[in-house]
C-alpha cells in the first residue's frame, strides 16, 4: 500500500519487541459471537491479535500483511498457542485482486488516502462469500491528534462507509468508544459491519 513500503514497516516492527496490541478488537469480538465459524482474511493483520484470536474460535484464517517480520512473528505467536492459520505478504489491493471470498473479512485500521480506501472497500467488499460478513473499524475522526494517523483525510466517519460496500447490507455503521486502545485516552472508532446475502 502507498502509505508505508515494505521496509519502512519492517522497520517500525523490528524496532520494538511488540508494535501494537495483543488484544483482539473487542467489537470484532462481539460481533462474531454467534457467528458459526467458516473462512476469514484479516487484511493489514500485522502481528496478527485479530488472526490469532479467530484461529483460537475455530475459524480458518488467513493473515495478509505488507510486512513479513510482522508475519514471521504471528506465526511464532500461533506456534506458540498451537493455532494453525496461513499467512500471506502482500499489500491488500494485490491480494483481494486475486478473487477470493471469505465467510469473514476483516479490515481493522487501515488508514489510508480516500482513493485508495474507496477502491479497499469496494475490494474486500467483493470478498465477502455469501450469507458471509465484513468487519470494518478506523479511528474516528475525533480522535484526531489522539490516535491514528495525524492527516484527518485518513480517518474515519461513520459516512464514510455509505454506498462505499457495493453488494452489501450494512447493518451497522456507527461510533463506538475504543476499549482495547493502549493508550490511556478516550479514543473514538468508526465501526461498519455488512453482510451479503445468500
Amino acid at each position: 500500500m502507498a502509505q508505508h513500503s515494505q521496509d519502512e514497516w519492517n522497520t517500525r516492527y523490528r524496532g520494538t519487541q511488540r508494535l501494537f496490541s495483543s488484544v483482539p478488537n473487542q467489537l470484532l469480538v462481539e460481533l462474531t459471537k454467534g457467528l458459526a465459524s467458516g473462512s476469514a482474511v484479516d487484511l493489514g493483520a500485522g502481528e496478527g491479535r485479530n488472526s490469532l484470536w479467530l484461529a483460537s474460535q475455530g475459524w480458518d484464517v488467513t493473515a495478509v500483511d505488507l510486512s513479513d517480520v510482522a508475519l514471521e512473528r504471528l506465526r511464532s505467536y500461533a506456534e506458540e498457542q498451537n493455532l494453525f492459520l496461513t499467512t500471506i505478504v502482500s499489500d491488500i489491493e494485490t491480494y483481494l485482486g486475486q478473487g477470493y471470498q471469505f465467510d469473514l473479512v476483516v479490515m481493522a485500521y487501515i488508514h489510508v488516502m480516500p482513493e485508495e480506501r474507496k477502491r479497499i472497500f469496494e475490494a474486500a467488499s467483493a470478498a465477502v462469500a455469501p450469507g458471509g460478513h465484513l468487519f470494518i473499524v478506523g479511528h474516528h475522526l475525533d480522535s484526531l491528534g489522539k490516535g491514528g494517523p495525524p492527516q484527518p483525510e485518513r480517518l474515519y466517519t461513520e459516512d464514510i462507509f455509505l454506498d462505499s460496500l457495493p453488494g452489501l447490507e450494512l447493518l451497522i455503521t456507527e461510533s463506538r468508544q475504543n476499549s482495547s486502545s493502549d493508550l490511556d485516552l478516550p479514543l473514538i472508532d468508526a465501526l461498519a459491519w455488512a453482510y451479503r446475502n445468500k
